[in-house]
């Protein structure tokens, strides 16, 4: 039977460039929780909840959150009937009778005003008091000024990060693409028609419905999925600095049912690999703190949840997903091979670590982690060249018997402190002859500076953790 045509949600509202952003936002209006834009200035923010709202009939109420007063959300507070309380004068946009409340500027209002809204969009309550009637949550920002920004960025002065409580509240953080961004045919059609909209409402109703019932669906073995699936992405997400409260991981479980429910129902590709990582991609709070995050290192953790999340309770990559450290990871991954761990699998974590160290301890791990991958095979061709390379530099240095080294006067001071260190180092018995080059090789050779205390501390912290690395499981 022929695949069904893909419905275009944003399209269908003359919201161009987003195509990408279909299946998580309906997964958003389906499952009700709040969601964040997070986007310069000019690129649809606002018309995009607001032509959301109206397409689905919903009280809806606009605020400008920098501006907002609390007589605004509540209507003006005078003594009740029998003066022993306080009741509120009604006025058209309070929040009382709202079904969506959309606050726009939320990065730009004062941290008192941040604390207010915080219950409206956790709670649905303010001032305490139920909003009876609130189904949707959203908000707007443009991206918070950060000291980390390049000089061609555009800097919004006045926007501030959010606060983490707050930002955790929203499960939904997306970014929205600019205009140079877009492909030629959708700058046209937004250019052409953007600021319209459709003149024949879609039925974003019906479409909610369906992905609201089949998400009611979700059998059991796919919420264990999504279940290991974010338990193996925390210690990753925690090495690359992005890591999260529980309350997201629970989300992000969640958005991989909403997001899998939305593929279904816009007749997309449903797979729940594809799912999770667009819960993923669009399920971090850190967004909306300014923080960078690398769509590269993202596709790299989620493979890396993908491969522990279909492992078996017995398979060791739960316990090496534990440890912080990829060196430590590494080492205690060695043991494994070949009986329970791959090639391919143990190069993929010698390549994470290689690439995430600095120089010197690039070389330090070739000269540890070279010999146990020559005895044992343990690594692939690509693999075992990157690890090969410090060592073959090392080489090469050795057997052209000397390195030209030009420094400036001042610097010559820490060359002789280098050598005076690695002479005592040697009459101590802290290093060999290949530890004395490799350092050597650093510094001529990589033109390099550091600390040789440090580096000679830590090749004899290696040295133990490798002590016993290739030995198949239960030995050494």
């Amino acid at each position: 039977m022929p695949r069904k045509k893909p419905i275009r949600l944003l399209r269908s509202l003359n919201l161009f460039g987003l195509d990408h952003l279909d299946p998580v936002i309906l997964a958003a209006l389906a499952d009700e929780r709040p969601l964040l834009l997070v986007a310069p200035h000019g690129t649809a923010k606002s018309e995009l909840l607001n032509r959301l709202a109206a397409v689905l009939g919903l009280a809806h109420r606009h605020y400008n959150a920098s501006l907002i007063a609390f007589d605004d959300l509540l209507g003006y507070p005078v003594p009740n009937s029998a003066r022993d309380g306080l009741t509120y004068l009604r006025t058209p946009g309070d929040l009382w009778q709202a079904e969506s409340v959309f606050l726009d500027e939320i990065s730009r209002c004062r941290p008192e005003t941040q604390n207010k809204l915080f219950s409206i969009v956790h709670e649905k309550r303010v001032q305490g008091l139920p909003l009876e009637q609130l189904r949707y949550r959203w908000a707007a920002m443009n991206p918070p000024a950060t000291a980390d920004m390049d000089d061609e960025e555009e800097v919004y002065e006045g926007s501030l990060p959010l606060d983490p409580a707050l930002a955790d509240r929203f499960p939904w953080v997306l970014p929205l693409p600019t205009l140079a961004e877009l492909g030629r045919e959708d700058r046209l059609a937004l250019i052409d028609g953007g600021d319209r909209p459709p003149e024949i409402a879609p039925d974003v109703a019906g479409l909610v419905a369906r992905t609201r019932q089949a998400l009611a669906g979700t059998p059991r073995e796919e919420r264990d999925w999504a279940a290991a699936y974010v338990d193996a992405l925390v210690p990753s997400l925690i090495e690359a600095r992005l890591g999260v409260s529980g309350r997201r991981a629970v989300h992000l479980a969640k958005g991989i049912h909403a997001v899998y429910a939305a593929l279904a129902v816009l007749n997309l590709k449903a797979d729940l690999a594809g799912a999770a990582f667009l819960a993923l991609r669009y399920g971090l709070p850190q967004r909306a703190q300014g923080r960078r995050i690398e769509e590269s290192r993202l596709k790299a953790i989620h493979r890396e949840a993908l491969a522990a999340a279909g492992q078996p309770a017995e398979s060791p990559w739960h316990a090496l997903r534990a440890i912080a450290d990829p060196v430590e990871r590494v080492a205690a991954a060695l043991p494994h091979f070949p009986a329970r761990l791959s090639r391919s699998e143990v190069s993929t974590l010698v390549s994470d670590a290689f690439a995430g160290l600095s120089k010197p301890r690039q070389y330090l791990l070739s000269r540890h982690l070279l010999p146990v991958a020559s005895r044992t095979g343990c690594l692939n061709v690509p693999a075992f060249e990157l690890l090969s390379e410090p060592a073959s530099k090392v080489r090469r240095m050795v057997e052209s018997g000397g390195q030209n080294l030009t420094m400036e006067r001042s610097r010559a001071a820490k060359w002789d402190t280098l050598v005076a260190a690695i002479g005592k180092a040697r009459k101590a018995g802290q290093a060999d002859d290949q530890l004395a080059n490799t350092l050597l090789a650093i510094r001529a050779v990589e033109q390099e500076e550091f600390d040789a205390a440090e580096l000679l501390a830590l090749d004899q912290a290696w040295s133990r953790l490798f002590a016993v690395a290739g030995q198949p499981d239960g030995v050494g």
